[in-house]
């Protein structure tokens, strides 16, 4: 008995259906392995675990640090720079420069800075500059010591320093005359302030070279101390909190530390040369032992500042920030690893410092449990 053709196009229709069926049910296989990963964040995100989802989770795949307990203290930490003193000028020369310092250069007591009409002047250090000619009829005062000072320190003056100069003192600077080469009638005992460069101390460093050879009335070189120190700048707020003495810590390029205090905290508002421009706040971090930066040279570090709280911390449960999930209201929870499945842990947040946060309480988290971090 035959078929008839009105029975054929149904059956063909049910083939086809079939073939698009399979096609469609392929693409969204597909599309859910593609899509696997961005759904579990769906989740997270829409204050769901992964772990309450009806599938299990892969945990080898995700981002995940162990809770640790102790005391997390808050802590500013700044970008800073090692650095220089400013640069200050010597004073002008009197007589023809004939010869100049290198830029770099470190410069000790007694030894050459530039040459002045073929004479060597040689580095001084005090605190004020030297004024007037000095021999044995010259009143006492506080120059007379500071210049029986840098010759003790050269081993011409065998005495004790003192604001009178007498026949030790004559001799002494005699003898400091011959050792830059002098002789006949300029070997005479009299000290003239042009015959030195004077720094506030010594060794002194050359910055920057300011005059050229055979020039007069100018200064031949800037200079700084030798010394580094550490210094970062501050939000208004940050230089009326800390103070002088809070304890600090210096991270070094090479991500060792200093433990240290802060050396000084200055406001700010100081006008700074001509152009009318005013110093921010800042902080500065002093050395004394130097070898543990000179290495460095002038370079960026990072200062880390110890916020002062009125009372002792006590040990928490610590994890990660970026273990952190908002979830509803202003709260927070962590996804904990719990076999192949992820727990949402509600949990109230203390301290947050060096990308970790105190956590006040946890219930169910424990020292050692694998929290996720994104």
């Amino acid at each position: 008995m035959g078929i008839s053709s009105g029975h054929r196009m149904p059956r063909r229709r049910r083939v086809i259906v079939m073939i698009i069926s399979i096609a469609v049910i392929a693409a969204l296989v597909a599309a859910c392995v593609i899509a696997r990963p961005w759904l579990i964040d769906r989740l997270r995100a829409s204050g769901q675990s992964a772990g309450q989802s009806s599938q299990q989770v892969d945990v080898t795949t995700l981002r995940t640090q162990p809770v640790t307990k102790g005391v997390l203290n808050a802590e500013t930490r700044l970008g800073a720079s090692l650095q220089y003193d400013d640069a200050s000028d010597f004073t002008a020369a009197s007589g023809i420069i004939t010869q100049l310092p290198v830029a770099g250069k470190q410069i000790a007591t007694g030894e050459q800075v530039y040459e002045m009409d073929g004479v060597a002047v040689p580095l001084f250090h005090g605190a004020r500059p030297f004024w007037r000619t000095l021999n044995t009829d010259a009143s006492d005062g506080p120059d007379v010591t500071q210049l029986e000072t840098n010759l003790a320190e050269l081993g011409f003056f065998a005495g004790t320093p003192d604001a009178h100069f007498d026949w030790l003192t004559r001799e002494a600077v005699r003898q400091w005359q011959r050792s830059l080469g002098l002789n006949g009638n300029a070997v005479d005992g009299v000290f003239q302030p042009s015959s030195v460069a004077l720094a506030p101390t010594a060794p002194i460093r050359i910055t920057a070279v300011n005059a050229k050879l055979g020039e007069t009335g100018v200064s031949p070189a800037s200079f700084t101390g030798v010394a580094l120190h550490a210094q970062a700048t501050l939000t208004a707020t940050q230089a009326a909190t800390f103070k002088a003495g809070d304890k600090a810590r210096i991270v070094l390029p090479d991500n060792t530390t200093i433990d240290t205090t802060l050396s000084a905290v200055s406001q700010g508002g100081q006008a700074t040369g001509k152009d009318g421009k005013v110093t921010s706040p800042s902080a500065r971090v002093d050395f004394p032992d130097q070898s543990k930066i000179a290495k460095f040279g002038t370079t960026s570090v990072s200062l880390v500042i110890a916020n002062k709280t009125d009372k002792p911390t006590a040990e928490t449960l610590i994890v990660p920030v970026t273990a952190l999930v908002a979830s509803a209201g202003n709260g927070y929870a962590v996804d904990v690893v719990r076999g192949d499945r992820l727990e949402r842990i509600p949990v109230t947040i203390g301290t947050v410092a060096n990308a970790q946060v105190q956590l006040t309480k946890a219930d169910g988290l424990a020292v050692g449990d694998k929290v996720v971090t994104s």
